[in-house]
């Protein structure tokens, strides 16, 4: 959340009882079906549909008989709810409104069956087919309600009042839904299926694309030895490079089109001042890379895709995972504050990947991130 000041997740709050609920067509599971949940696991990321996993006692060693791989309540098809937080402490979150799509029985040789249940968000009904768009002049919201109505659902919108109007957005041989949701990700929107009704008859579903409705999303501050389990970054220039250049073709005035853009006119600063960037971008500030295939009819296309190009490169040169105690608000798109990492690798980190997951060892939200410090 931009200009929120960092909360570190140990102040005023406990992490004692996890706690999990699973509803299925909107209802509770009763308890007997809740103790046979040995594990629930949700992931999300920046360019894939969320998913989860419910790892389930599959044996009945009474009447000696599968107790759910033969039965029908986790059927492919069965629209199922994931909440995830601690008990007793009004924190639980709704992680996932989904579709079961997978069941996965394990017979081993020893000891009884088991049952993996898996399922995608109910986005992934969405997937209708892979396209390549420019979006020209359009806010986000613009763009989601443009993507909203050529799938054929409604829309319903809560832009940020300053939202910010691109010149350019390209979509690149992706499902429209997929490039949607990285979009959302990106700028901390909210993206997921309304389904209203009441009295029993069923609305036709509703798209919603705008900032929360509910809880904000927090910027999280952790500390190696504290908060942060387990913190690994990677820095590699390998694939770095100093400048972009754009060629094309201006058919109008029949001309060469050629903008480039250098590391001094992106916002991304890698490490940043403190870990010593400017030393480290000598490795690589001769490198460039040419773009001469895209379909470039302007100036101004061929600077932005060149900015563009340029800034998601220096986004990938600090790569990192990490693990903390379960913390269900920490998903794709938040950012995270590490600390205690030196002064190279301590910093502002974007979340890119999360995977939370509830079991015998507790809760505990593993994350991955990339440095962009501004």
């Amino acid at each position: 959340m931009a200009g929120a000041a960092a909360v570190p997740i140990f102040t005023g709050q406990d992490f004692y009882v996890p706690y999990f609920e699973v509803r299925i067509n909107g209802r509770a599971q009763t308890q007997s079906v809740v103790r046979d949940i040995l594990s629930v696991t949700f992931k999300d990321s920046l360019t894939e549909i969320d998913s989860f996993e419910l790892n389930v006692n599959n044996w009945d060693a009474a009447t000696r008989t599968f107790k759910y791989s033969d039965g029908d309540l986790f059927d492919p098809g069965q629209e199922l709810e994931l909440w995830m937080g601690y008990y007793g402490h009004g924190n639980m979150r709704l992680m996932l409104r989904g579709q079961i799509t997978g069941l996965h029985p394990a017979f081993p040789s020893g000891g009884g069956s088991a049952l993996a249940v898996s399922g995608l968000n109910v986005l992934h009904k969405l997937r209708v087919e892979q396209r390549s768009v420019t979006y020209e002049d359009k806010t986000d919201t613009e763009v989601a309600k443009q993507i909203a109505d050529g799938l054929g659902i409604k829309f319903d919108k809560n832009p940020a009042p300053n939202e910010e109007r691109y010149r350019y957005l390209i979509q690149d041989n992706q499902y429209d839904i997929i490039f949607l949701m990285e979009r959302a990700r990106r700028i901390g929107y909210e993206l997921f299926i309304k389904q209203p009704g009441e009295n029993g008859k069923t609305e036709p579903p509703v798209l919603f694309f705008g900032l929360s409705l509910a809880v904000p999303r927090p910027t999280y501050e952790l500390v190696w030895g504290r908060s942060l389990i387990e913190f690994k970054p990677d820095l590699t220039t390998a694939n770095q490079i100093g400048e972009v250049v754009v060629r094309g073709w201006d058919r109008l005035n029949k001309k060469k089109i050629e903008e480039k853009a250098t590391r001094a006119e992106i916002s991304v600063k890698g490490v940043g001042a403190a870990g010593n960037q400017a030393a480290i971008s000598k490795a690589f500030d001769q490198r460039k890379e040419v773009i001469a295939t895209k379909p470039i009819e302007t100036a101004t296309e061929a600077k932005q895709l060149a900015l563009r190009t340029l800034e998601e490169n220096a986004k990938d040169m600090v790569k990192a995972t990490g693990s903390t105690v379960g913390l269900p608000d920490l998903r794709t798109g938040n950012v995270v504050t590490i600390d205690g990492a030196g002064k190279r690798f301590s910093g502002r980190y974007f979340v890119t990947a999360t995977t939370h997951t509830i079991g015998d060892s507790g809760y505990t939200t593993q994350f991955e991130c990339r440095r962009e410090e501004k």
